[in-house]
């Protein structure tokens, strides 16, 4: 009986072979341009993950960003994104409008590829010391004001804008490691991995 279902699913998967590749000719070629456009539209975006630390003001960062490319040339990526910083004395958010240049010598059949970057910072950062206890602040008027302390107290942040200068390596599965500076602003130097889908 073995030898029955062997020879039926054989015969069953010959038959369809050929009408599943009539099947493939028959599409007209302007959907089949069509459809190559959407594909092809469709790999330029992506998004991606990265965290990392952060040296001066020390931190752990982590964020996200999309990926549009390639722009004028296949070397060349814009890479917008958000970043998140946390640290014993500084909190931040920033805002990167990066774009980044893979570096040509490098073959697509290489298992790193380099590439350097640059971009506008926008950040939002909260530096300050802050303990467990309550304070008392005496307010002049003979009176007392009680605070309690948060770890997202953004009253006395500062906002300022920077240049981010990258240079990294990535791997055509996705994965990244990059080196960020920014400077002017919240300068900053940051080591990072990530990973593009």
């Amino acid at each position: 009986m073995t030898t029955s279902r062997l020879l039926v699913i054989s015969t069953v998967a010959l038959l369809a072979a050929p009408v599943a590749a009539f099947a493939q000719q028959n599409v007209p070629p302007a959907a089949q341009r069509a459809a190559n456009t959407a594909e092809d539209t469709v790999k330029r975006f992506g998004v991606g993950v990265q965290g990392g630390i952060g040296l001066d003001p020390e931190i752990i960062d982590f964020g996200a960003h999309a990926t549009f490319g390639p722009i004028f040339t296949p070397a060349l990526q814009a890479r917008p994104g958000i970043e998140f910083g946390l640290g014993e004395l500084t909190t931040l958010f920033a805002i990167n409008l990066d774009v980044l240049y893979s570096l040509p010598g490098a073959s697509r059949d290489a298992s790193w590829m380099p590439y350097i970057g640059a971009g506008p910072n926008f950040t939002l950062s909260h530096r300050g010391f802050e303990t467990d206890e309550i304070d008392h602040v005496d307010t002049g008027t003979g009176t007392t004001a009680t605070t309690t302390p948060g770890r997202f107290d953004f009253s006395d942040t500062d906002f300022s804008g920077g240049m981010n200068f990258i240079v990294g390596m990535h791997k055509q599965s996705g994965m990244f490691f990059e080196m960020k500076a920014t400077a002017w602003g919240v300068s900053n130097v940051r080591l990072l991995a990530g990973f593009n889908f």
